[in-house]
C-alpha cells in the first residue's frame, strides 16, 4: 500500500463536558472568566471569589509551564529528549517524573489498556501530524515490539531510561495531571472555588458557590450537546470517545484510541466513556483503559477498584452507570429514550 493515501479526514474536536454554571447563578461581581489555547485545545477557566483574576492568571501560567515539560513534540521538553535519548538515561523535572511514574501505575492496574508507550503506534496512524494513513501490518508488528511500560526505568533522581525503540507519551494522562496542578495554582493565587474545562477534561475545584454539588453535563457524540448530567463534588470528569478524532478511509472510520495490545483502534461496544474520580491523571487515564476494554471490562475493574465512578454510552443507545452515581445522574429532555442500566 503506498505511503500517501487519498483520505477524507472528520475531526471532532468537540468539548465533551459542560459544567452547568452562568454568572446568573453565582454573581456577576463573584465570577471571573479566562481563556488560553493550549495541549490542542481551547481552555477556560473559571474562578470565583475576589482573588479570581489571579487565580486565572496562575492557572494559565502553570498549564503553559507543563505543557512545555510534557509535549511529545517540543525539542526541549522532558518527553522528547526522553524518547530521542536513544537509550541513555535522562534527567527530568519531578513532574514529569511523577507523571511518569503514575501513567505505569495505570498501566499495570488496567493491564495494559491504557500504555503510556503507545506512541510509536499513534504516529504509524498519524494521529500526531494529522498525515493519516492505515499502516501495513508489518509496520504495526513491528512497531508492536517496542510497546510495553516494562521498557521504562526509573533510575531514581528523577532519571528515566528506555531502550532504544521505545517512545512515551503521556497525553492520556497529561490534561488530568495539569488540571489537578493548575487548580492547586490557583488555590495559591487564593481562589478557593472555581473549574478549569480542558476540551473533555473537567477539574472541580472546591464547593460550588451556591453550596450545592457541581452539575456536569456530558454531551452527546452525535450533536455535542448535554444528553445527561451528573451531580459531583470537587475532582476531575474525563470523557473519552472515537469521535473526537478520526478520519475515514475507503469507507472505514479509524480513530484514534489505539488498542494497546493489537495496535488498530479499539474496538469495544463503548460510544463514549466518563469517569469521575478525584485524580485527574487516573480519571484520564481510566477513561482510555475502559473505552479499549468496553462495558463489561469497566463493571469488572469497578469491582476491585473504589476510588472511580463510571457514565457509559453505548454503541446501542444504553447508558450504563455504576451503582456509586445512582441518583445523581440524570437524563436531559430529548434523550428520555436512553435506557440507563446500573452495575
Amino acid at each position: 500500500m503506498k505511503k500517501h493515501l487519498n483520505i477524507t479526514v472528520s475531526l471532532m474536536l468537540i468539548i465533551l463536558c459542560t459544567v452547568f454554571a452562568s454568572a446568573c447563578d453565582y454573581g456577576e461581581a463573584s465570577q471571573h472568566r479566562g481563556e488560553i489555547y493550549a495541549l490542542d485545545t481551547l481552555i477556560t477557566v473559571t474562578a470565583y471569589g475576589e482573588k479570581g483574576d489571579e487565580g486565572i492568571a496562575a492557572a494559565k501560567s502553570e498549564i503553559r509551564r507543563l505543557e512545555k515539560l510534557l509535549s511529545v513534540t517540543d525539542e526541549n521538553s522532558d518527553i522528547f529528549r526522553i524518547n530521542a535519548s536513544k537509550g541513555e538515561a535522562v534527567e527530568v523535572s519531578s513532574e514529569t517524573y511523577e507523571l511518569i511514574e503514575k501513567a505505569i501505575s495505570i498501566s499495570v492496574l488496567t493491564e495494559g489498556k491504557f500504555e503510556p508507550t503507545v506512541f510509536p503506534i499513534v504516529k504509524l496512524w498519524g494521529f500526531t501530524d494529522k498525515n493519516y494513513r492505515v499502516p501495513e501490518e508489518i509496520e504495526i508488528k513491528n512497531a508492536l515490539s517496542n510497546v510495553n511500560c516494562e521498557n521504562i526505568t526509573l533510575l531514581g533522581e528523577n532519571r528515566v531510561k528506555v531502550p532504544e525503540g521505545t517512545q512515551l507519551d503521556l497525553g492520556a494522562v497529561a490534561k488530568g495531571y495539569i488540571g489537578d496542578m493548575s487548580a492547586i495554582a490557583m488555590e495559591k493565587a487564593g481562589v478557593e472555588s472555581g473549574i478549569i474545562s480542558l476540551g473533555g477534561n473537567v477539574k472541580l475545584m472546591g464547593e460550588n458557590p451556591q453550596n450545592d454539588s457541581w452539575n456536569v453535563g456530558v454531551n452527546h457524540p452525535e450533536d455535542g450537546v448535554a444528553f445527561c448530567k451528573v451531580k459531583a463534588e470537587e475532582g476531575s470528569i474525563v470523557t473519552s470517545g472515537a469521535y473526537q478524532r478520526n478520519f475515514v478511509f475507503q469507507g472505514v472510520t479509524y480513530h484514534h484510541i489505539i488498542n494497546p495490545e493489537t495496535g488498530y483502534p479499539a474496538e469495544s461496544d463503548i460510544e463514549s466513556v466518563t469517569v469521575v474520580t478525584q485524580d485527574g491523571s487516573l480519571a484520564d487515564g481510566l477513561s482510555t483503559a475502559l473505552y479499549v476494554g468496553g462495558s463489561e471490562y469497566a463493571a469488572e475493574l469497578r469491582k476491585s477498584q473504589s476510588d472511580f465512578e463510571y457514565i457509559i454510552l453505548t454503541k446501542n443507545n444504553e447508558l450504563i452507570i455504576s451503582q456509586a452515581l445512582k441518583g445523581k445522574t440524570e437524563l436531559l429532555e430529548g434523550y428520555e429514550n436512553i435506557k440507563i442500566t446500573y452495575r
